[in-house]
């Protein structure tokens, strides 16, 4: 029987770390350094809200999921490309009579979009595996997979389930997308913690005044004409303090910049759409 080489190469980056760890530590299994197709054609990266690490996601679909996870206030941390175990894998297969996840005829190990740790009522954590699936993607073979995945987390006794995406809530998605990169300072020139601290209060009460009638970027250039700032910082400020939920709007109306925003102050808030968990 000749050498499975996928299978090699896979044990080899779990020896390397991968698919072990969590929050900051946590390496994928699967990198977009790994060469690997894609679905639709395209990988992004994105330094984690909670992690602080870079997040790989092989699709669309997963970069939305990731989004919303990100804006949750009860969940903790993301693991994506989380690695299962092999010898499992391949002992459901068999009991199940279903050939086990391969590529060109050799097994692979086979890997679950997502591990989050969510925090529960009691406030107690617990971790939940969840797989993201396009709903013209369900074929017969993805079934199999599933019920192999659903049989895997039974045994290890931990949540899982199917995010399909009918139930994404493509407001706040694109919302939280819009204003991602502004949570952490330092993407914007000359906009540092003590100028927030210095231009948030005037700025909000500004952006009160006509919160109804004119548009966030007339009232944003408005405010950098009035505070004396470069154009595009009070938009800037306006992304940030939103992101880190210090500002409130409805997350769930598409936010558009030709358009007002009604801002309220507030403390955090989760605002994860309970059919998209």
């Amino acid at each position: 029987m000749s050498e499975n080489i996928l299978l090699k190469n896979h044990q080899n980056r779990l020896k390397d770390g991968r698919g072990k760890g969590r929050g900051q530590i946590y390496v994928p299994f699967i990198q977009a350094s790994d060469n690997r197709a894609p679905s639709e054609g395209w990988i992004t990266r994105s330094l984690g809200w909670k992690t602080r690490r870079i997040h790989h996601t092989l699709s669309r679909h997963e970069y939305h999921y990731l989004l919303v996870q990100e804006w949750s206030d009860l969940v903790v941390d993301i693991r994506e490309q989380y690695p299962l175990d092999f010898d499992l894998t391949t002992k459901i297969a068999r009991k199940l009579n279903v050939p086990h996840p391969h590529l060109n005829g050799e097994n692979v190990i086979m890997t679950t979009d997502f591990m989050l740790t969510v925090i529960q009522p009691d406030g107690k954590e617990m971790d939940f595996a969840r797989t993201i699936k396009p709903v013209n993607k369900l074929t017969r073979r993805t079934l199999e997979l599933f019920e192999l995945e659903r049989r895997y987390y039974l045994e290890l006794g931990l949540s899982w389930g199917i995010v399909l995406e009918k139930n994404k809530p493509m407001n706040l998605i694109k919302n939280i997308d819009w204003l991602y990169d502004t949570k952490e300072l330092g993407s914007r020139d000359g906009v540092d913690a003590e100028l927030v601290s210095m231009v948030s209060k005037p700025l909000f009460s500004l952006l009160s005044m006509n919160s109804t009638k004119v548009s966030i970027s007339k009232q944003c250039l408005t405010c950098d004409l009035e505070l004396g700032l470069m154009p595009g910082t009070s938009l800037y400020i306006v992304k940030h303090m939103i992101a880190n939920k210090h500002w409130v709007t409805d997350m769930h109306q598409l936010i558009r910049e030709n358009k007002p925003l009604q801002l309220t102050l507030g403390s955090s808030y989760d605002s994860i759409s309970k059919n998209y968990a």
